[in-house]
């Protein structure tokens, strides 16, 4: 099992990113895999509804961002973590 946790506060090493460390951390003794993405002061637009993403049934947004990174990493995942 992996767990993608996204950590949208301003502060990288702030208290959400605190939160999501104690999280993870107990996660890791239960042998599970855990990645923390940054999402801070990233460029990512907001979804246009250009419908680009059911056209092309390739799952990836016609924005080219991160964003197209991270659906990749989530995909298959049952559980994810958010912290804003």
């Amino acid at each position: 099992m992996k767990v993608v946790a996204f950590n949208g506060s301003p502060r990288k090493n702030g208290n959400t990113y605190h939160a999501i460390k104690m999280v993870s951390e107990e996660l890791k003794k239960e042998k599970i895999k855990v990645e923390i993405i940054h999402v801070d002061n990233k460029n990512i637009r907001g979804c246009i509804a250009c419908y680009k993403c059911a056209q092309n049934k390739n799952e990836k947004c016609a924005i080219d961002d991160e964003v197209n990174e991270w659906i990749q990493k989530i995909e298959g995942i049952r559980y994810l973590i958010t912290g804003m």
